[in-house]
């Protein structure tokens, strides 16, 4: 006899408490990041009150808490935000990619890819700003990622997970080797390299993120617009082909 305790859950109820948690998990993060940006507005080298902040904010006075908040930790906080968000849905693609859940731009051959283009920039052709290193940059993340997808289609089972992560580990290794070479020949072309790979927020002001910003919005919205042809690849390429996505496209 089925008691209530073994009786089967109603059709439909799973799929409404998984989106009710994934409701759940969406606000919690939410709410995190609120605290993290207030966070960041409030602590520093001159800790501030939380109402001296809120002052700074929706009333500035040009007091030292209203230029500690708007032209030192706004622009940081922003430019935080922007960089993290594109750190974060560029993992998420590189996973869904290669469904692995390790997976990062590494494993394809991106950031040697990015890397090789700006020592490229530097050392050749003499490039010092944030504006010129990211078309190089971005120039050869793609050449790389256009490559590994080229020489993995080539393989016996085509583009599959395992041989893209092969084909990028050693394309990886390849650009990497030829990177070190030219950052041991240029001490100049070292030390700019050292600070573009590794990064900073202090001392930037919201130009920075202005300039950022563009690409950030531009990778979402292809994020986004490709987010249906990689959840069907997640069930295998027959099936992703089976509901209509062009897999190579994707």
């Amino acid at each position: 006899m089925t008691t209530l305790a073994t009786r089967p859950a109603p059709a439909g109820t799973r799929p409404r408490a998984r989106g009710g948690r994934r409701v759940a998990v969406t606000v919690g993060a939410a709410l995190v990041l609120l605290l993290s940006v207030l966070a960041s507005f409030a602590l520093g080298s001159r800790p501030l009150p939380v109402d001296q902040v809120w002052h700074a904010l929706v009333a500035p006075d040009g007091g030292e808490a209203t230029t500690i908040v708007r032209e030192l930790r706004m622009p940081r906080t922003a430019l935080g935000l922007a960089v993290g968000s594109a750190l974060a849905v560029a993992g998420v693609l590189f996973q869904a990619l290669t469904r692995n859940p390790l997976a990062e731009p590494r494993i394809l051959g991106i950031s040697a890819g990015a890397s090789f283009g700006v020592v490229l920039a530097i050392s050749v052709f003499g490039v010092g700003t944030l504006a010129g290193y990211v078309w190089f940059g971005i120039g050869g993340a793609f050449l790389a990622g256009l490559l590994v997808f080229a020489v993995a289609a080539r393989a016996r089972d085509g583009a599959s997970p395992v041989t893209l992560a092969l084909v990028g580990a050693a394309l990886d290794a390849s650009l990497a080797s030829v990177v070190y070479a030219l950052l041991i020949i240029d001490a100049r072309t070292f030390e700019e390299y050292r600070f573009w790979v590794v990064g900073g927020l202090t001392g930037r002001d919201l130009s920075v993120a202005g300039q950022v910003l563009p690409f950030v919005l531009a990778g979402l919205a292809l994020a986004a617009l490709v987010a249906r042809g990689l959840d069907a690849l997640a069930l295998g390429d027959d099936v992703a082909r089976g509901l209509g996505h062009r897999i190579g496209l994707v």
